[in-house]
């Protein structure tokens, strides 16, 4: 019974694959004809448009000889597999060295099936959490405890925590803003990068989180931190220099250098919108630098296809 309808099963793929490539011959004829019709004989339009059409049809008629070997495989790993033919001649080749490796060992046959099952099972997860290594965004990193420390951890391995590490504390800036309700008296608190919440709030000292705090202080510690921002990250003698771009950077000097000059004259509803404006440039050009340089090598560190395993 078994046989039969493996038989069966074949028939009709290759019955399949046969109404597939008449299709195919009947679509490319139509617009070839057209477009034979258009030129005259021995011209190069229509000897060009006769090779693209001809290469054409027998592409498509590759790939659909080639698409029945997926329907061997569930719907779930198809779908989340971009290259189909490859996926699947990994996956015939994992069979056979599976069994290859258990044929010549006195093995159930069913112990065996089951190793081999495992095996291919164990790949494709493997191979999944590839793809989603290659998905998987910054922002999904850094809203998560161990993302986040994974790729702190790479960052320090590259010499370049600094970016991280200046995301950090200026997130913080922002929630001590919305802690003392400053944020209330501008229209907003402009770019936010979705670090994970218990790492903002749990290195905040007990004292700058009370509520009773005044106004005035609270804007006074404020401008501090923005004071720290500038000379630790942004200022030429900067202990962790980041790489920004010269406008960001010269904008926030020449900020900093108005607000040293007059600090006691100035107010949030004045000062804080372009304060927050020019550290947001900052923070944009640090999150690009990312994406294009030291998140890219992390998303293909086993690190990351690690921790995609587990997301699997």
């Amino acid at each position: 019974k078994k046989k039969k309808k493996k038989k069966k099963k074949k028939i009709y793929i290759y019955k399949q694959e046969l109404k597939a490539i008449l299709y195919n011959v009947l679509f490319w004829a139509i617009p070839l004809v057209v477009t034979l019709s258009m030129f005259d004989e021995a011209t190069y339009e229509r000897q060009l448009s006769l090779l693209t059409f001809a290469a054409l049809l027998h592409a498509t008629d590759a790939l659909i000889m080639l698409r029945p070997k997926d329907l061997y495989y569930s719907l779930q790993e198809s779908t989340c597999c971009k290259w189909n033919c490859l996926r699947v001649r990994n996956n015939y080749q994992v069979e056979y060295e599976a069994i290859e490796m258990y044929k010549n060992s006195k093995v159930n046959p069913e112990m065996m099936m089951m190793a081999v099952t495992s095996k291919v099972r164990e790949y494709s997860s493997s191979r999944r959490a590839i793809e989603l290594s290659y998905q998987i965004t910054l922002e999904k990193i850094l809203s998560e405890k161990d993302g986040f420390e994974l790729f702190a951890s790479h960052l320090v391995k590259e010499l370049s925590l600094e970016n991280v590490l200046f995301l950090v504390e200026y997130m913080q800036l922002k929630y001590f803003l919305s802690i003392h309700q400053l944020h209330l008296r501008i229209q907003d608190l402009g770019y936010h990068v979705p670090i994970y919440g218990s790492l903002i709030q749990k290195t905040f000292h007990p004292q700058l989180l009370r509520t009773d705090m005044s106004a005035n202080t609270a804007w006074n510690i404020c401008l501090d931190m923005f004071e720290y921002l500038s000379t630790h990250y942004v200022l030429p003698n900067a202990i962790a220099l980041l790489n920004l771009s010269h406008e960001s950077s010269s904008v926030i000097a020449m900020q900093m250098h108005q607000l040293a000059t007059n600090r006691d004259q100035v107010s949030v509803e004045d000062t804080l919108p372009s304060l927050l404006f020019v550290f947001d440039a900052a923070t944009k050009d640090v999150i690009r630098l990312l994406r294009g340089d030291s998140f890219y090598r992390f998303q293909l560190s086993r690190e990351c296809i690690r921790y995609c395993e587990d997301l699997v």
